[in-house]
């Protein structure tokens, strides 16, 4: 397999699953999928994200937001057929047959304009913004009901998820691929991009209105984490003034700096430069 851009992560979760058919759908909470469409009426991103499980009719639904869409309740079974679940009507539609063999046929419910799918290839080459595979899912809808609207093929990689949705638009052709996907709490592909990222302990701190004897233990803390990613292939050149490489700054409601992390800290005054 030819691939870019892919933590061990994926790779350890291939190798130690034991189901006949893989997981081409994650649906652990957290997981997010985003994808950039081009085409038609222009670029757009738009995202997928597992928020929770809830239970129906004695069983375990994922609850998928779409952005733009309204919330779908999903599940996968043993052999790989994908159901989303319609609390209103209290009935189950089958989506995507992830277990069909190759070259078959199956009915489904995924877009109103396309009520069968084809199973083309689980070995397609897909080249995208996250890189190069060659062990695709290919999955074709050959027929449209509607004129100027419908899915015409969708690539799905094993523990990832979907990479690529083609369809046909009244503006012509419409390809969506993915960008960035968030699975298992950690980033495991992503497009080239350069991205910073501010993680804390906890979302609310709360000074202690009665404090213990000792002064120092009645300040709350805040652990912080800053993170500068490079995913790009060239490297990034940082020019620094001082010795100082960050700073953390708190506000109050009206904006005011009530804490600069590097108030009282003594910094080398030298010019530098450093390649990420």
């Amino acid at each position: 397999m030819k691939c870019s851009n892919i933590a061990l992560v994926l790779l350890a979760a291939a190798g130690t699953a034991t189901a006949a058919t893989p997981d081409y759908w994650p649906l652990e909470p957290g997981n997010q999928w985003i994808y950039r469409s081009t085409g038609g009426a222009g670029t757009e991103t738009t995202s997928i994200e597992v928020l929770r499980n809830e239970i129906a009719e004695g069983r375990v639904y994922s609850v998928l937001r779409f952005s733009g869409a309204s919330n779908a309740w999903v599940r996968m079974d043993e052999s790989g057929r994908f159901y989303a679940w319609d609390p209103q009507s209290r009935r189950e539609s089958l989506w995507a047959d992830f277990g069909a063999p190759t070259g078959s046929m199956y009915e489904t419910a995924l877009d109103p304009c396309n009520r069968t799918a084809r199973v083309e290839s689980r070995r397609a080459d897909y080249r995208g913004p996250v890189g190069e595979f060659s062990e695709a899912l290919h999955i074709a809808y050959p027929a449209a009901n509607c004129a100027d609207a419908g899915l015409t093929a969708e690539y799905y990689l094993p523990y990832v998820g979907l990479v690529r949705r083609d369809s046909r638009t009244i503006a012509g052709p419409r390809r969506m691929d993915l960008i960035y996907a968030r699975l298992g709490g950690v980033t495991v592909i992503s497009e080239p991009s350069v991205s910073f990222v501010l993680s804390l302990d906890r979302a609310v701190y709360t000074a202690d209105l009665m404090p213990p004897i000792d002064p120092a233990r009645a300040v709350p803390r805040m652990t912080a984490r800053l993170a500068l990613r490079n995913g790009q292939s060239e490297p990034i050149s940082l020019v620094f003034r001082s010795g100082q490489s960050f700073d953390l700054v708190l506000r109050n409601e009206k904006g005011e700096a009530v804490y600069r992390w590097s108030d009282g800290r003594m910094f080398t005054q030298a010019l530098r430069r450093e390649n990420l």
